[in-house]
C-alpha cells in the first residue's frame, strides 16, 4: 500500500481463501478490503449491521459496507467490506494538513500504515469468523 494525498483507487490484490474471493483496495488516502459472500452463504445479500446480530466478523475497525457490486471489479455479487481510516491509522491526506497551519491531534508517526501482507491475514480472520458463525 503506498498511501498518497489524492483518492486514486486501485486494486491491491485479490485471492481466495477455504472457497472465499476477497479483495484489496486502495483508495489512495487509505486501504480498503472486501470479502465476496458466496450466493449459499446465510449472509448472502445481508446488510452488515444485520450480519454483527449473528456473528462478529473479527476485521479491523469492524464492516461498514455491503453491497452487490464492488467498483471496477465486480457486480452481481455480494460484496460485505471494511476500511483502515480510523482512529490511530494513517490517512495519505494526513500531510497535506501542515500547509494549512493545521496539525494533526497525534503525530503522524504514532498513526497506522497498513501493509498488504497486514491485510491479508485481517480478511482470512474475518473468513474464518463467517465460517465458524456457520458452524454454530
Amino acid at each position: 500500500m503506498i498511501y498518497q494525498a489524492d483518492i486514486k483507487r486501485e486494486l491491491l490484490y485479490k485471492n481466495t481463501y477455504k472457497d472465499f474471493n476477497y479483495y484489496i483496495m486502495s483508495m489512495g488516502t487509505h486501504p480498503t478490503a472486501y470479502i465476496e459472500i458466496p450466493k449459499n452463504n446465510k449472509f448472502y445479500k445481508m446488510d452488515y449491521n444485520k450480519i454483527y446480530d449473528i456473528c462478529d466478523v473479527d476485521v479491523h475497525g469492524g464492516l461498514t459496507y455491503s453491497n452487490s457490486y464492488l467498483r471496477d471489479i465486480k457486480d452481481n455479487s455480494w460484496f460485505i467490506g471494511w476500511d483502515y481510516a480510523h482512529a490511530g491509522d494513517y490517512m495519505g491526506y494526513y500531510k497535506d494538513f501542515s500547509k494549512y497551519g493545521i496539525s494533526t491531534i497525534n503525530s503522524l508517526q504514532d498513526e497506522k500504515k497498513w501493509t498488504t501482507e497486514e491485510i491479508i491475514e485481517d480478511c482470512k480472520r474475518g473468513i474464518d469468523s463467517i465460517i465458524e458463525s456457520e458452524v454454530n
